[in-house]
């Protein structure tokens, strides 16, 4: 049951956790493990969903919102891309999706969909994303198109195929 010590308390590590999080911001944009340079755009774009996320129940800076959705933007290749990052920790089980750079560029548009950007930084993504979509893509990736263009482009050919890419019938039964 909520309590008022409870709700206090709660409250208390939002805000820790708030100004913790500020603590990784990079000079010059983006966020890193550390807070040192260079910036990853995996973990920014996490972070940018996470203060979106947190802003519905704390006071977040909306410039801490706004200028990693920049910087995340202004890392976008020519072709719609999101290029890996050359600098990040190894972890054993994901390493190889580090270099993959439609599951790179997935994640990030996922990102600035999640916190209601509309820029053309979106459709530059979802043209790079739809003309890399093969049978190939594993489910993960898969899931992460899935979230992007149910977002962005709902009622889409695109969208339906990522989504059929991604079920699996079974005796009538979609799964996904």
């Amino acid at each position: 049951k909520l309590t008022p010590e409870i709700h206090a308390k709660a409250e208390g590590f939002i805000a820790t956790g708030y100004q913790r999080l500020l603590t990784f911001e990079v000079p010059g944009g983006g966020f890193s493990w550390f807070g040192n340079a260079p910036a990853n755009k995996i973990l920014t774009a996490y972070g940018l969903m996470e203060f979106h996320d947190m802003a519905a129940v704390y006071d977040v800076d909306p410039e801490v919102i706004a200028r990693t959705r920049d910087w995340l933007i202004q890392q976008q290749q020519p072709d719609g891309s999101w290029r890996p990052d050359t600098q990040f920790i190894n972890e054993g089980a994901t390493n190889r999706f580090n270099s993959d750079v439609l599951r790179i560029t997935a994640y990030i548009a996922w990102a600035l969909e999640s916190v209601d950007y509309k820029g053309p930084a979106l459709e530059k993504a979802g043209q790079y994303i739809e003309q890399h979509l093969d049978g190939k893509v594993d489910a993960y990736t898969l899931a992460v198109i899935a979230n992007f263009t149910v977002e962005n482009r709902k009622d889409s050919e695109f969208a339906r195929r990522a989504l059929e890419m991604l079920s699996t019938e079974t005796g009538g039964i979609a799964y996904f």
